[in-house]
């Protein structure tokens, strides 16, 4: 086994004796994160006032800041709905994603959960995709090669290589980066790992990977797991810190 999925596999062993009470602690200041990075992969890069006012509830000052505060919300909605999809032992499926898709769009969006009109991935992605008019049949084939070869990888290369798959059908006009992140994140969780949650400033190397040979987005979700694992041990020992502290007061 690579060395790499060894020593994510120890660090996930301290990650798992975390007290679960600590465990969902994190896991509520991870999605701040997760929602920021996220977004800033597909090009919307938010302040913290920003992500408070989403979260929050707070009144939208514009229309552009009302999409802005739409997503947030609807993006960590769907995070709740893979970790209670991955709880459940949900099977991964066409129609599981496509209403992935639709919880991200706006109620009422036409598009919710139908396939891309357009022969290219639109927005920031420049992918050899596939055309639109065949989108059913790749999809069906990426099912195929999930259910037939990946599943049966080890979970942080068999979720890489689906995302990196996924990317290449690119089912959605919009949001199709979005939803091909939170599944693979749902196949890790799924598997008892943290999410790989892939930060603002690996931007380019993310994107270079997803270009690249299907391989090559593994040692990316590989560091981001290993980097959430490292989030959550320090924030575990800060935890244990300010415990001991008010113990001594």
């Amino acid at each position: 086994m690579n060395l790499a999925y060894l020593d994510v596999d120890h660090q996930r062993s301290h990650y798992s004796s975390m007290p679960r009470s600590a465990r969902e602690a994190f896991m509520d200041r991870l999605v701040l994160s997760w929602l920021y990075h996220d977004h800033a992969l597909e090009g919307v890069v938010l302040t913290q006032a920003e992500l408070g006012r989403a979260l929050s509830g707070m009144p939208c000052r514009n229309y552009c800041d009302g999409l802005v505060q739409s997503s947030l919300r609807r993006m960590k909605e769907c995070v709740r709905h893979i970790e209670d999809s991955a709880r459940r032992g949900d099977e991964l499926t066409i129609e599981w994603i496509k209403d992935l898709h639709a919880r991200m769009c706006e109620p009422g969006d036409e598009n919710a959960g139908r396939y891309r009109k357009r022969d290219t991935s639109p927005g920031i992605y420049n992918l050899d995709v596939a055309p639109a008019a065949s989108i059913s049949y790749y999809f069906r084939k990426f099912m195929e090669t999930y259910n037939d070869e990946l599943i049966a990888y080890h979970p942080l290369r068999g979720a890489a290589i689906a995302h990196w798959e996924f990317m290449r059908v690119f089912p959605f006009d919009e949001r199709s980066g979005l939803v091909g992140r939170l599944m693979m994140n749902f196949i890790l969780l799924r598997h008892n790992y943290p999410p790989a949650i892939i930060h603002a400033t690996d931007r380019h190397h993310y994107f270079a990977a997803l270009a690249g040979h299907r391989t090559d987005l593994v040692p990316v979700v590989v560091e981001a797991v290993g980097a959430t694992i490292n989030a959550a041990q320090g924030f575990s020992r800060r935890a244990a810190t300010t415990t001991t502290h008010q113990m001594a007061l």
